[in-house]
């Protein structure tokens, strides 16, 4: 069995951006010796199965603070046994601070990463990796020798499959979810909403996502601006809710949308298809899962028109047309993107990406420490 160092951004099973994270080291122990070290450790459940080290954040620590503790736990956990590789969760700069002592001890190094932004510092941890692994191929923003594309690692078991039901005469319920970024582009689906519901679609629009930085506040601010008056009553726009609560909200409604660029693979959008929900996406990324099943489920980036033309036509359909829709999707979901998928090709990878520490550091390790 592997062993291996998975460092993320915070451990709490409620937190509404990275709660998921939780599950997906549930996976991985299955799979191999897990050690885990966190920014930021909020909420633990009792009955983990692996070791969680914490770098302060919740306790105030600064920055500096932090980057210390992280190269001294490293440290530890390096010299008290043999480590096969360390997996940075989404941050780079993980991945990058640890590489002098990841090449001292052997260590193989991979990052998981799926988002479109391309920065000097993804690139400077890309150089130092030796694996790059995210869920599409065009989940990475360019590609390389490196990048390897593994799935999503959605809890497709924790997902409660409610029949999708639309009594005649009521709207088709539309849902988004994720944070009040403008990179979300709610704009376009909100007026992507209004547009067909002029036309003469039957819809309700709710957006449900967190507001945690003074950007996103004032966004959430200019969506509620947008709203129209007539139409207050059919668009929300929602605080988050726990990470447990996504699967309720998920059954709630009747199909997301999601219009995020080329690149982008939000994980709420695999988890509707597990909830045996029709998806409109826009980002490339999910053309491989949804064109297969219609390809009227992706439409053009920014392209309200298209949006609106696509929802019309969900409206149209009838209620068993929409629910075969989820269940093919399901299906996919649960055969190419599921946690105990992710977690086996992990620690595949890690079995075939073997580096070797350098000559002697045991001997003098065990010298000093005489």
């Amino acid at each position: 069995m592997v062993s291996i160092v998975f460092v993320t951004q915070v451990v709490d099973p409620d937190d509404p951006v990275l709660g998921f994270v939780v599950p997906q080291l549930r996976a991985l122990a299955q799979r191999c010796e897990l050690v885990v070290i966190a920014n930021e450790v909020r909420s633990l459940p009792a009955d983990v199965e692996f070791e969680v080290l914490s770098l302060g954040k919740e306790h105030g620590r600064g920055t500096l603070s932090r980057g210390s503790r992280y190269l001294a736990v490293l440290w530890g956990c390096f010299r008290r046994r043999r480590t096969d590789a360390l997996v940075a969760h989404m941050c780079p700069i993980y991945l990058t601070i640890a590489a002098p002592l990841t090449r001292l001890f052997g260590v193989t190094t991979l990052l998981w990463y799926l988002h479109p932004s391309d920065t000097r510092s993804l690139r400077i941890a890309e150089a130092l990796a030796d694996r790059v692994i995210t869920a599409f191929p065009d989940s990475f923003p360019h590609a390389g020798a490196k990048v390897r594309a593994i799935g999503h690692a959605i809890d497709v078991a924790a997902v409660d499959v409610a029949p999708l039901r639309r009594p005649k005469g009521s709207p088709l319920r539309v849902l988004a979810v994720g944070r009040t970024s403008p990179i979300k582009h709610y704009k376009d689906i909100l007026d992507a909403v209004v547009t067909a519901t002029r036309s003469g679609a039957d819809l309700a629009l709710r957006v449900v996502g967190p507001s945690t930085t003074p950007d996103e506040r004032a966004h959430r601010r200019e969506l509620e601006r947008r709203i129209p008056r007539d139409l207050a009553q059919r668009i929300r726009i929602e605080d988050a809710v726990a990470r447990s609560e996504i699967p309720t909200v998920l059954a709630q409604e009747h199909v997301l949308v999601n219009a995020t660029e080329t690149g982008s693979a939000d994980k709420v959008v695999f988890e509707a298809m597990a909830a045996g929900r029709p998806v409109l996406a826009s980002s490339t990324a999910f053309a491989p899962m949804l064109g297969p099943v219609d390809e009227r489920l992706m439409f053009p980036a920014r392209d309200i028109d298209a949006l609106a033309e696509r929802l019309a036509e969900l409206d149209r359909m009838p209620e068993a047309a929409l629910r075969n829709l989820g269940v093919q999707l399901r299906a996919r979901v649960t055969a190419e993107h599921s946690l105990d998928h992710w977690a086996l090709e992990v620690t595949t990878l890690v079995g075939q990406t073997q580096r070797r520490e350098l000559p002697g550091i045991r001997r003098w390790l065990s010298h000093r420490g005489s």
